[in-house]
């Protein structure tokens, strides 16, 4: 697989073997849509670095927006497919424990509280309460 980065990257593969992306730009710019349109994602992706390095260097390659949206589809298939050879199983499920956290404190429930000063009036969560009174609402008067 190619990650092209910089233009001086050279192709591993196919009739420009041995050459640097540059180059193919000057002389076969076509061969990158080709490419992008005949190559399996597995093989070459452009980083977004190197698109804005076409647009500017060489702004007689037509990047349509068919031709853009299938290079950012292989460099997102290529960057997650990374993340995941990169990351350990233990990153990922601190990950997924983080997020759960993340989302049981954004869902706050009112429920088990309800008709208390401390919720009704106050504003306080079920677990506010659980954490901040100790699980007794009428404890409210006691905060500073």
């Amino acid at each position: 697989m190619i990650y092209f980065e910089a233009l001086a990257q050279t192709f591993d593969f196919g009739k420009f073997k041995g050459c640097d992306l540059g180059e193919v730009l000057m002389c076969a710019p076509d061969y990158i849509t080709w490419v992008t349109n005949n190559i399996e994602g597995e093989r070459c992706a452009f980083s977004e670095e190197i698109i804005e390095q076409m647009r500017t260097v060489f702004p007689y390659i037509e990047l349509t927006d068919d031709l853009l949206r299938k290079i950012e589809q292989r460099r997102d298939e290529y960057l997650e497919d990374q993340y995941f050879k990169t990351v350990t199983l233990e990153e990922m499920l601190e990950s997924d424990r983080e997020d759960e956290e993340c989302r049981m404190a954004i869902e706050e429930t009112y429920d088990r509280y309800n008709g208390t000063y401390a919720q009704d009036e106050m504003g306080y969560s079920d677990d506010d309460i659980d954490t901040i009174f100790d699980g007794d609402p009428s404890a409210y008067w006691n905060i500073d």
